[in-house]
């Protein structure tokens, strides 16, 4: 879903020449608060740990590409624990 369809689903015509009132920005974060809480699970996390991990390792801001995956790091030990592991087996192979 792109920022379009959620100003679409808050009732609201998306026109760029136009700008959003309060209301429509009010609106918008509160679709996007629902998004976010929609939490993810371990199961996602462990399916895209690599993706992740590869990104922080080439340099790119795996954080800001994937933000929920890595609000869940931060509040699940055994996860962050995972991806520590991983993390540290891609540098040391990096260094060889």
């Amino acid at each position: 879903m792109n920022i379009k369809d959620l100003i679409q689903k808050i009732g609201h015509p998306f026109r760029r020449e136009q700008e959003l009132s309060d209301e429509v920005v009010v609106g918008f974060l509160r679709v996007l608060d629902k998004v976010r809480k929609e939490e993810t699970t371990c199961n996602e996390v462990f399916a895209q740990l690599d993706e992740y991990v590869e990104k922080e390792v080439h340099g790119e801001d795996a954080a800001l590409l994937m933000p929920l995956l890595r609000e869940h790091l931060d509040i699940c030990s055994h996860c962050c624990d995972e991806y520590e592991a991983l993390l540290n087996v891609l540098e040391e192979t990096a260094k060889e």
